[in-house]
């Protein structure tokens, strides 16, 4: 359920950037035009289009990488996540790039076996590659002496 919940508070968070990403961009690109005219007010129509090609090719970069982020492979990345659940390791992160095709994921397991036990079970799942441990720290401060960790996986 965990899980799920990071699933649609990902989805949502996403929705939001994308309206953010595209509210501003409408901004940028009236403060440009306004700019633009007081430069050159007498602009011919060749150069008009000439701006507004290239305002577009700018659009279109942002909506494609929107896109990207959007078409990820959400469901299987979660079932890989839900797989390797234990009551031993809590998921505190998880943060996808959609270019490189990598989720890290940032967490705290009870003791390193946990730790250790985890990163088998997410390299042994068909839709993770390559899973690395990229940094853990032992809480002292804890009694329990939790381990919190990060770790980078690539999903096919």
């Amino acid at each position: 359920m965990i899980v799920l919940a990071l699933e649609v508070v990902a989805v949502v968070a996403m929705g939001f950037y994308y309206h953010k990403v595209s509210g501003q961009a409408a901004r940028l690109e009236e403060k440009v035009a306004q700019a633009e005219h007081k430069l050159h007010p007498g602009r011919s129509g060749a150069m008009t289009a000439v701006a507004d090609a290239q305002q577009t090719g700018a659009e279109i970069k942002v909506a494609n990488q929107v896109i990207m982020q959007l078409s990820l492979p959400w469901s299987e990345l979660f079932d890989a996540l839900e797989e390797a659940n234990s009551s031993n390791i809590a998921l505190l992160g998880i943060e996808p790039d959609a270019g490189k095709r990598l989720v890290r994921l940032r967490g705290e397991a009870k003791n390193s076996a946990a730790l250790f036990a985890y990163i088998r079970i997410l390299q042994a799942n068909k839709a993770m590659t390559s899973v690395y441990l990229k940094h853990q720290q032992v809480q002292e401060q804890n009694p329990e002496k939790p381990i919190r960790f990060t770790l980078d996986a690539s999903w096919t």
